[in-house]
This record gives structure tokens, sequence and C-alpha cells, in this order.
């Protein structure tokens, strides 16, 4: 084997031409791991050639790209800016939710920073991004000056007062605004806070936008009320319901007037607006209600929407009623924010339908000889409401030798004649529109009395209760009235009198045909007998004797007797009980003896027979064995 050495000082050289480009070189000089020769054949040569051609241009490129770069970076730094930008800005909100109510503003302090050079500025702009219907505001600066004075009021945008312009010549920059707001509705808003850089303008600020949310509730209505009152009324002074009672007739002119009021916050002086407190309702049964002093305006219901208050935070709200021809008391119902306040009564009077006639208060029912008496008549409407009296009315007595009768403005005398009834007629003489006519019995009383009696208002009471006891006689008034014997009224027990005593004598004080006394029950349970005998001022053959018994308990003391009784009767109901167990018991014990006993016998009877049975079965096992015996010869005999 020969060894060839082959040197390759070429190879050497292209690697420091080309540098770190040997991976071509190497191709070109060292193809499929096969060393050549020097003398290399003309398809690889040419193959060389052209790859380190290539390079050669790739080389180039580089170099004028290098070249290129240079010389730009020498021409920036070779320019002065033209203009500086905010650096580090940062946008802070104080809160980020408010609440309020309306026609109180929410505030919150914005804070703008950034690091600024000559001529840097930027903008805070408010923006209104939801908000309930109705709402007729945007959010305002309200420190809108103390924004402007770096720059003046030209860097201010006045128009909107929505955007605010902050700068500063040089140094850090460090603005807090006021941003306030004020919604007009109840409901939510949202307010977006959003930073931009103005100058220059195309740049983004590194700061995003807040949100800062405002709940706005209604005004707090502090107290609601309503009056009424005759139509000169005013809601400002009316503090209580005014007596109306008017015609029915109907009429153009107001008969009455109410005064709805809301007062709004606590102190009753917040600024009140159109959106503020609640709609009043104003419903009437009877006659008409207007919000006008207009009777052709009038309905049975008007709405009245929530208004404008006037001064000092008061919504005040007028209606005026009317009369149209409708009878009787009337009801005003007031509903506001769709909740009752309150309802309100008046009245309208018709004409007289019917007439009543009654005794006069404190005059007395009977009449005592020659004496008098009055008696009053009114009169009602349809709707049941005290009308005038018509006018002529007359009156008659049906038997003037018991009693006559005149009237005078619905009052009637009647004066006695003699003892008896009379019937009094009060009649409406009018040919048309005629109310019927009433009638009273009136009595003439004796001048002795034919009658007496004693009654009590209760059939029992307990000890210490009062009790009301009325004696009474068809007479006229009398102040000493004899009733009685000397004996006059007798109590078996000993009362405690009350009001009116009981007289220790005879006399009686007579009113309306009645005297009454009041007095306790005696202080122990019994029966109180009341005794008396009519005496010789009362008219009558046989003499009248009462005796009236009430029985007087004692609810406490009788409780516990009766439960002592009951207790007693317990106990007799359980001796009775143990003695029943005792008879039972002792019946038991004999039965149980009688049984051993016949036990016994039986037992004697039965060993007896079975003695006997004994004595027969040796007898017979006796003739059984003899029988056998002899068996046994004859056996013998018959062998042998």
């Amino acid at each position: 084997m020969k060894h060839v050495t082959f040197h390759l000082p070429s190879f050497l050289r292209r690697v420091r031409i080309h540098g770190g480009e040997f991976d071509s070189s190497a191709r070109a000089m060292n193809r499929g791991g096969q060393v050549r020769l020097l003398q290399a054949e003309p398809r690889i040569v040419r193959g060389s050639t052209i790859e380190r051609k290539q390079m050669s241009t790739k080389t180039t490129f580089k170099r004028v790209a290098l070249v290129a770069v240079a010389a730009l970076g020498l021409g920036v730094l070779s320019v002065a800016p033209s203009q500086a930008a905010p650096a580090g800005d940062t946008l802070a909100l104080s809160a980020t939710t408010a609440s309020t109510t309306s026609g109180t503003a929410a505030t919150v302090t914005v804070t703008q920073s950034f690091l600024a050079e000559a001529g840097d500025t930027m903008t805070v702009t408010a923006s209104l991004i939801s908000f309930p219907a109705g709402n007729t505001v945007q959010p305002a600066w309200s420190s809108i000056t103390a924004v402007s004075t770096d720059l003046g009021s030209a860097n201010v945008d006045t128009a909107t007062a929505r955007v605010a312009k902050i700068g500063s010549t040089t140094g850090f920059v460090n603005k807090s605004l006021t941003l306030s707001f004020n919604g007009t509705v109840a409901g939510t808003y949202v307010i977006r806070v959003t930073p931009a850089i103005s100058d220059p303008a195309s740049l983004t600020p590194v700061a995003t936008f807040k949100d800062w949310t405002v709940t706005v509730a209604a005004k707090t209505v502090g107290s609601r009320s309503a009056f009424i009152g005759v139509t000169t009324i005013a809601s400002e002074t009316q503090t209580a319901d005014a007596t109306v009672s008017v015609t029915g007739a109907a009429s153009t002119t107001a008969k009455a007037r109410i005064d709805v009021a809301q007062m709004y916050g606590a102190t009753g002086n917040e600024t009140a607006s159109a959106a503020d407190g609640g709609a009043v309702v104003v419903t009437i049964d009877k006659g008409l209600i207007s919000k006008t002093n207009d009777y052709t305006a009038g309905a049975k219901s008007v709405t009245t929407a929530a208004g404008t208050s006037g001064a000092g935070g008061k919504a005040a709200y007028p209606y005026w009623i009317f009369s149209n021809g409708d009878i009787g008391k009337a009801t005003i119902t007031i509903t506001v924010g769709g909740v009752a306040l309150t309802s309100k009564t008046m009245t309208f009077t018709g004409a007289a339908t019917a007439m009543a006639i009654a005794l006069t208060s404190g005059q007395p029912a009977f009449i005592g000889g020659t004496g008098t008496t009055t008696y009053t008549v009114t009169a009602t409407d349809a709707g049941g409401t005290t009308a005038t009296l018509p006018t002529g009315l007359t009156v008659k007595s049906s038997d003037t030798a018991v009693a006559t009768a005149t009237i005078s403005s619905g009052v009637v005398t009647v004066t006695g004649v003699k003892a008896g009834t009379t019937t009094i007629t009060v009649t409406d003489p009018a040919t048309t529109g005629t109310v019927p006519a009433v009638s009273v019995t009136a009595t003439v009383a004796p001048v002795r009395p034919t009658s007496v009696d004693i009654t009590f208002d209760a059939p029992s009471y307990n000890v210490g209760e009062l009790i009301t006891m009325t004696v009474s006689a068809n007479m006229g008034d009398s102040a000493t009235a004899q009733l009685f014997t000397s004996t006059g009224v007798v109590l078996s027990s000993s009362v405690v009198a009350s009001g009116t005593a009981i007289p220790s004598g005879t006399s009686h004080a007579i009113v309306s045909g009645k005297a009454t006394y009041k007095f306790y029950a005696p202080a122990v349970s019994g029966n109180l007998v009341v005794t008396a005998t009519s005496g010789g001022a009362v008219d009558v053959t046989t003499a009248i004797v009462l005796s009236k018994t009430i029985a007087i308990a004692n609810p406490g003391i009788d409780a516990a007797t009766d439960a002592a009784i009951e207790a007693f009767d317990a106990a007799n109901a359980a001796t009775d009980a143990a003695l029943s167990a005792a008879e039972a018991a002792d019946l038991a014990t004999q039965a149980a003896q009688e049984a051993s006993d016949a036990v016994a016998a039986l037992s004697e009877t039965v060993t007896q027979l079975i003695a006997g049975l004994q004595a027969q079965i040796k007898t017979l096992a006796a003739a059984l064995a003899k029988i056998a015996a002899l068996q046994q010869k004859i056996a013998k005999k018959v062998k042998a």
C-alpha cells in the first residue's frame, strides 16, 4: 500500500477569506465524504466557483446595510426633538360609587398626574354613559376655574364644562379636580372619566378610563297632610279640619276646598322638583271635585301628577268641591303616590222629607194635673241629615178633654186637663212635597197615682256591686210623693248608699214617673229582700204589698265553698268505693273458703273410693288365684 500525503494550502486561504462561512467551501472541497486531488474535475471546479461568487454577493449586501444603519443613527443624533410628550401619566378617583337624593349633588375628586415638559397638556373628559329615562343633566366640573389656572381659561372647554385641559411648563403635574352630578330622576347613573394627551394629540396615555356610579334616590317626603274647610282656606295656615255642611242644590259656586301638602326632607324645607313626591288622586262619592275653581271641570275623581313645590319644600295642591244635587254625607278619599293618605267628610243637605217628634230633654213624661210638658219636632232630608223644618206646621190633640197642644218653632207644648192619654199629631200642610205627619202619645197623670212598683237593673249582684233601684208611679212630677206607709222601703240587709240614698221616710221625688236610688250590695252573700206597702196617697182599693228578693253572691267564697263541697263529695265517694272494695274482698274470701272446703271433701271421697277399689281388686286377685289352682288340679286329674 502506498501512502500519499496531500497538502492543501489553498483551503486554508479560503477559510481566511470567508471567515465563518466555511460550510460552503467545505461542500465545494469535500463532497460525499471524498478527499479530492488538487487536480479537480471540470464540473466540480465550476460548481465551487459559482458558489464562491454567490457568497461574495451576500457579503456585499450586508456591508451596505451596515453603512446605511450607521448613517441613519448619526442622522437621528444630529436632529433635535421637535416636541415633548407627557410621561408616566396616572388617573385616580377618590371613590367609585356615590349615593344621593334628587336635588342634592354628589361629588368625587379626580386626580390627573404626569411628567411634563414645555407645552405638554392632557385632558380629562366626564361622560354620562348610562342613566335612567327622563334624566336631563350632564356631569360638570364644579372646580372648573381651579382647573384652568395653569394655562388660562382658553384651555378649558367652557361650552360643555365636561372637558378639562391640564398643563404645566415643566416638571411633575398633579391636579385634583372636583366632578359633581345631580340626576333629575331617581335611578343609577354611570359617569366615565377618560384621560387623553391633547398635545401632542397623536399619543395615547398610559392611564385608562375610570367609571363613577351614582345612585340617586327620590326626594324624601317628610310628611303629607290634607285639610278640608271653607273655600278661602290656604294650605299654609289650615291646621285642622272644618265641619262643612252645605246645601246640596246644584251650584257653580264652590262650597268647600281641600288642600293637600307634601313636605320634603326631614326639616320640610328641601327644594322639590317635578319628579318629587307622588301623584295625588282625590275622589268624592257625592258632589263634584275640581282641580280648579271651576264647576264645569268638576268630576268624581281627579288626579294631579307630582309637581313643583312652592317655597319651603312644600308641594301644595288645592281642590274645590261643588254641589251637584247629591244629598247626604260625602266622603272624600285622598291617595298620594298610590298610598291612601286620609279621607275627609262633608254634608250636602236637602229639603226635609221626614219628621220626628220626641219629649224635649229634661221635660216630664207624665203631666201632672194642669201641668205642662214639651216635645221637639225635627226634620231630616233624603240622606238622613238634619234638615230645615217645613214652614206652617200644625199640631192637634186627639182628646182636648185630656190635654191641649200648641206649636212654635218646632216645639210642641202640651197642657194637661185631666187624667188620661191623648195623641199629639204634627202635620205639614203644604200642598206639594208634603212631609208625612208625626204623632206621640201624651199622658196626663192622675192627681193620685194608681200604681207603684220597685224594680232593679239586674236580677242578681255580687257583694259590694253597685245596685240601681227604681221606684215608679203613674203620676206627675212631685218632690214629696207619699207612696208608701210610714215604714217606707225596707231592706233586709245593710247596704252602702251611693249617689241617691234611700229615704228614711215615705217621701219620694218623682220625675217623669220615677225616682232612682243607687247603693252598693251588702258585703256578705245571701239574699237582699226589699219590702214596701203602698200608702194612702196611692189611689187603690187594696194596698199594694211589694216584696222583691235579690240574690247577692260572693264569687270568691262561693267558689271556695263549692270546691270544699266537691272535695267532701269526692272523699265520700272514695270512702264508698273503699267499703265496696272491702265487701268484695270479704265475699271473695268466703268464696275461696267454700271452694277449699269443697276440694277437701272431694279429696276425702276420692280417697275412700280408691280404698274400696283397691279392696275389690285384692278380692278379685284372690278369686283369680283360686281359679288358677283349680285349673291345675283339673289338669292333673285329666292326665291321670
